[in-house]
């Protein structure tokens, strides 16, 4: 009787506890989207990929997949989003936007999980305010909804691993297959949870190697169902099976487009190809190593130097004496970070947008960080309430540090006159006029076709704009590192100044070719 009436009495203690954990959740999930707002009221200049995310969307919208390069899924959603917006560039926004709010939903609960709520509520305010999740929630890019498909495969994954139900293991199958029809580099996420799983006994117990392989089993027939569409459309589109026609790898190839050089540029820029390693392992690996060295250093300027000294303050504490928090979940999730820096990253051209994938996942070691700080600070006062409101105001330095951080480091003013040239293009042009220019912004804002400009000297730029009836030249003021002699060699029986654009220290002329009227 006693336990039961202890029992009732916790159970309406225990439902104010979620409802009370469900509102702060939901007003971080508003704090998110409000700070993501502003990025809608006010959109950046177009990256390169997003011009090709969106040439991708028209077609799908057309009901044609076969015309793209990128993974299907975040062109699909511009697609189905443009049919409210009616416009396709603020529909690739509105996307990011969406995803980068939620992304506070999968950190905190990964927080939750790995230590307690407490760090995973912190966890979400960090992600709510994070200086490169937020700004990249405004850029018509992969990179918001891969950030939060992929710490949701992370979650569900734990979850598979520690609960190994069945209705787990098909969330991670589904959700790492989502992850990759996002970005083709999530393949990686069922390799590492494979092994883990394999090699490795839950927390609360030891698990059967049968049973080990059936959950192995369960994920990887899930991944293959879920992709199988894509995969099979691949081998349609190119002839051979592959992860993605970005970067396919297959028997024999591994190539790319854009965002992932394929290894033939690798072997020119830094030497690393899979034919290399086998041939020559010694040098290939010391250059790995270097490349690994590159990969830390982006990481750390995407996941921000002080909350990288937290999490660094975060594992020394996870091991001191007494630490209730089981050492297995934070392995999970350094196995991943492992995974991609030694056997991914290496092998692509390293920017910190490929090794920011890897802040949603780590936000909970410094969220425990500062906790284990704010409660070294707490015992260090005689007064609770003053060592309290010193906790409360180095969290507020801290997240107006993160904020403004992502304002001044991650701006793309410099890219407005683009933009500018664009809509004038846009406004004075013909309508099927052709445009040859090094970069696709000021096309696409044009909406026209465009012509990517060759590197090379003057002769070679205006055979090839000649040679596919490019009628526009859009030339900017520092051409000459890619076209030495450019201006020396310019003649006016070539091309024809049409319009000069200036704006601080920039200049972009938009030329028309002789004899193409």
């Amino acid at each position: 009787m006693e336990e039961a009436a202890l029992t009732f009495r916790r159970e309406p203690e225990l439902e104010w506890k979620m409802r009370k954990h469900w509102k702060i959740l939901l007003l971080l999930l508003a704090l998110a989207f409000f700070l993501r707002f502003f990025l809608i009221l006010s959109p950046e200049v177009i990256y390169n990929d997003g011009t090709e995310y969106v040439r991708y969307a028209k077609q799908i919208a057309l009901g044609n997949w076969s015309e793209g390069k990128s993974s299907p899924l975040y062109p699909s959603l511009i697609a189905l989003a443009q049919m409210i917006t009616k416009d396709y560039e603020m529909a690739g926004i509105w996307v990011s936007v969406i995803f980068g709010a939620l992304i506070v939903l999968p950190i905190f609960y990964l927080g939750r999980a790995i230590f307690d709520e407490k760090a995973g509520l912190l966890s979400a305010l960090f992600a709510a305010v994070h200086p490169f999740l937020n700004i990249a929630s405004g850029s018509v890019l992969t990179e918001s909804t891969y950030y939060f498909l992929f710490a949701t495969s992370v979650l569900f994954g734990w979850y598979a691993f520690t609960k190994a139900r069945f209705a787990h293991t098909l969330l991670f199958s589904f959700f790492t297959t989502l992850a990759y029809l996002t970005r083709p580099e999530a393949i990686g996420i069922p390799i590492v949870f494979s092994a883990w799983t394999l090699f490795t006994n839950p927390p609360n117990g030891e698990r059967r190697f049968v049973k080990r392989i059936g959950i192995i089993l369960i994920a990887s027939i899930g991944f293959l169902i879920f992709s199988f569409p894509y995969l099979h459309q691949i081998r349609k589109d190119t002839g051979t099976w592959g992860i993605s026609k970005k970067a396919s790898i297959s028997i024999g190839s591994l190539s790319s487009e854009e965002e992932a050089p394929s290894l033939e540029t690798l072997r020119k820029k830094k030497g690393i190809t899979l034919s290399s390693l086998i041939k020559h392992p010694l040098p290939v690996l010391g250059k790995i190593g270097a490349s690994i060295g590159v990969s830390l250093y982006q990481f750390l300027y995407s996941y921000n130097p002080i909350l990288f000294f937290l999490a660094v303050i975060g594992w020394v504490l996870l091991f001191k004496g007494g630490n209730v928090y089981p050492w297995k979940g934070n392995f999970f999730l350094l196995a991943h970070l492992i995974f991609y820096f030694a056997f991914v990253f290496p092998f692509f051209f390293i920017t910190k947008r490929y090794t920011s994938q890897m802040v949603s996942i780590s936000i909970p070691w410094a969220a425990f960080g500062f906790l284990e700080g704010v409660h070294w600070i707490d015992q260090r006062f005689n007064r609770k309430e003053v060592g309290k409101r010193v906790s409360v105001a180095l969290l507020v330095c801290l997240l107006i540090g993160l904020f403004v951080q992502g304002r001044v480091v991650h701006s793309r003013e410099r890219r407005l006159i683009q933009k500018e040239v664009g809509l004038w293009m846009k406004d004075h042009l013909p309508r099927d006029a052709e445009v040859m220019s090094r970069l696709p912004q000021e096309a696409f804002y044009a909406q026209l076709p465009w012509v990517r400009m060759p590197e090379g000297e003057y002769e070679v730029i205006i055979g090839e704009a000649r040679a596919k009836g490019v009628r526009y030249l859009v030339v900017e003021e520092d051409i000459e590192k890619v076209s030495p002699r450019f201006w020396e060699a310019l003649r006016r029986e070539d091309i024809v100044p049409v319009r000069e654009f200036e704006r601080e220290d920039q200049r972009e002329t938009i030329f028309e070719l002789v004899g193409l009227r």
